[in-house]
């Protein structure tokens, strides 16, 4: 596993959502100082605190690993969209009172 590529993920992930890394390391209960650390050694961090990224920045810790998502994975993620945008369809139905 290539250290520098699992927080190159991490990093990129985090543009992408548009959050700063101190937001990340916040939302995970990890010190802004402990991330950065891990970061500038490349360190990896515990399974607990890399899951909790992975989760947070929407892929699986796979993806962190080595930049691919699992069949299961992706097919997570569709189900996962499918049942937001039924969400939002089932809030616009306004209940029938007798």
């Amino acid at each position: 596993m290539d250290i520098d590529e699992f927080w190159n993920h991490v990093k990129l992930l985090i543009r992408k959502k548009m959050v700063t890394q101190a937001e990340a390391a916040r939302v995970c209960g990890i010190s802004l100082a402990t991330m950065r650390g891990w970061m500038t050694k490349s360190i990896v961090p515990p399974l607990e605190d890399a899951y909790k990224l992975s989760q947070y920045l929407g892929v699986s810790l796979e993806y962190l690993i080595n930049g691919k998502e699992t069949d299961a994975g992706v097919q997570l993620k569709n189900v996962l969209v499918s049942l937001n945008e039924i969400n939002k369809k089932l809030r616009k139905i306004k209940p029938v009172i007798s």
